[in-house]
């Protein structure tokens, strides 16, 4: 079953996404360090032409007609593909406001991110089909290019493990609600996040696993309900050990699950609040770096100061960078953008850059079917992210055009 419903079908978006080749131009970069898709880090330099990586290599680059940009070694990873993101810079994807949709894209794009899918949290079912309506007509003008999808973060989602989901948004799954979702994505769902216990929940992920990707999460089930619904085709975790059962010795719980599961890729948010370190150098470990998805799970504060934030139906209180639901102690998504995971996987947790880079791009590209990018390779997008020796993101490529600071792709 693929895109019956005006949903995705797995494996559909590669070359014909919004984007492919879009760069008329070119450039030749020269004296960086690349992290190619065979995981090494190679000093050498990388040919644009038409918005594609026409060619890399090592050493000092051949001649060539193009204008060239000396990097002066700053590391250079793929774009960043972020598979959850609700919002940043002060802008939230999910109000129903198009010009929203678009300014927290464009601050996610000015920051490395050149793939990524809006995230619609669990509001009540016309206002979430009305934020998922302007999510689809920002992607149908192209006025956010790296806007590729859509996320339904709910409503199918567990009571008990409802984080900061709204209560009285959350439903048992029903087709109907999902038909609305549909309808109003406009061919544009991708991706959609289920607890699996719920009644029905297995019904409705064997009719949909082939034309959305069913995440688990916000999940009470035990291991036992959690391996079938993999068996039904999920094929994600959503926010991997967050607003789930902790892993005990005695009841591992669906966390275990996932992490033995080799169908599955797991989200994981990296902001130091969210995951002990260990935590994730232990998920590493255990399910390797192609299995794995650096995600901000950003809300609207992601790049902006400490205060008190309304959007929606929900008000959260930022300190000290961690976003909070006002009055209580529940994490409401994070200030993050996947460029400080990146950096934080690297500098802090000690992951090998190449696989920080197939974490924060690869893993993700595979699984949504962006089988034009996620990686340093020729003949896909040259979607780039240089980084200065701090890892943070100097200069952003998207199929070959250079991004300003304020996130839009030069003409």
């Amino acid at each position: 079953m693929t895109g019956s419903r005006g949903g995705r079908g797995t494996g559909d978006r590669g070359s014909g996404a919004r984007g492919q080749g879009t760069g008329d131009g070119g450039r030749l970069l020269a004296g960086g360090r690349f992290v190619r898709a065979d995981g090494r880090v190679v000093a050498g330099w990388l040919l644009i032409r038409g918005g594609l990586i026409h060619a890399m290599g090592a050493g000092d680059p051949p001649a060539a007609p193009e204008p060239r940009s000396d990097l002066g070694g700053r590391l250079v990873v793929p774009g960043f593909v972020d598979p959850h993101c609700h919002g940043g810079a002060g802008h939230s994807v999910y109000t129903g406001d198009p010009d929203g949709v678009r300014a927290a894209a464009a601050g996610h794009l000015a920051r490395g991110t050149t793939s990524m899918l809006a995230s619609v949290a669990s509001v009540d079912p016309p206002a979430m089909r009305a934020a998922v309506r302007a999510i689809a007509a920002v992607i149908d003008d192209g006025t956010a290019p790296n806007l590729v999808g859509i996320h339904f973060e709910g409503p199918f989602l567990s009571p008990e493990r409802r984080g900061a989901q709204t209560p009285g948004a959350l439903r048992t799954p029903d087709p109907e609600v999902l038909h609305g979702l549909l309808d109003a994505a406009g061919g544009h769902a991708v991706s959609m996040t289920v607890a699996p216990e719920l009644p029905g929940a297995l019904g409705l992920i064997e009719e949909y696993a082939g034309e959305l990707l069913i995440s688990l999460g916000h999940t009470d089930a035990s291991a036992t309900a959690f391996v079938r619904a993999v068996d039904a085709g999920a094929r994600s975790v959503t926010h991997l050990f967050n607003a789930m059962p902790p892993l005990e010795h005695r009841r591992p719980g669906p966390a275990a699950a996932a992490l033995l599961d080799p169908r599955l890729c797991c989200e994981l948010i990296v902001d130091g609040h969210h995951l002990a370190d260990d935590t994730v150098r232990l998920t590493h470990r255990t399910a390797g770096a192609d299995r794995l998805m650096l995600v901000s799970d950003a809300m609207p504060a992601a790049g902006m100061g400490d205060g008190t934030y309304r959007f929606a139906d929900r008000e959260v209180t930022v300190t000290g960078g961690v976003a909070r639901l006002r009055g209580t102690d529940t994490l409401a998504g994070s200030t993050l953008f996947v460029a400080e995971a990146f950096r934080r996987a690297v500098d802090v947790v000690g992951l090998p850059a190449a696989d920080a880079a197939r974490m924060s791009a690869g893993t993700a590209a595979g699984l949504l079917g962006l089988t034009d990018r996620g990686a340093l390779r020729p003949g896909l997008r040259a979607d780039l992210v240089e980084l200065d020796g701090d890892l943070t993101p100097a200069r952003v490529w998207l199929a070959g055009r250079r991004v300003s600071a304020a996130g839009e792709a030069e003409r």
